[in-house]
């Protein structure tokens, strides 16, 4: 897919998981696994709205999620 336009779809959209984007800002990813991860520790607006959401949802988990 690499080349290919891609604009992200709206949070409400069944598409915004999609692992091969990230959630964030829709920028293609390497690996939704592993590459989701290092593409927020490296990108600060992604890695701002990570630790965003994982403060509103920190509650709904329990324990601390290591993610």
């Amino acid at each position: 897919m690499a080349g290919d336009q891609y604009t992200h779809p709206d949070e409400d959209s069944p598409d915004w998981d999609n692992l091969d984007f990230c959630p964030f800002c829709g920028v293609a990813l390497a690996n939704g696994g592993a590459g989701s991860m290092e593409h927020i520790e490296t990108a600060g607006t992604c890695r701002q709205r990570f630790e965003t959401w994982r403060s509103n949802v920190s509650g709904d988990m329990g324990g601390e999620w290591g993610g």
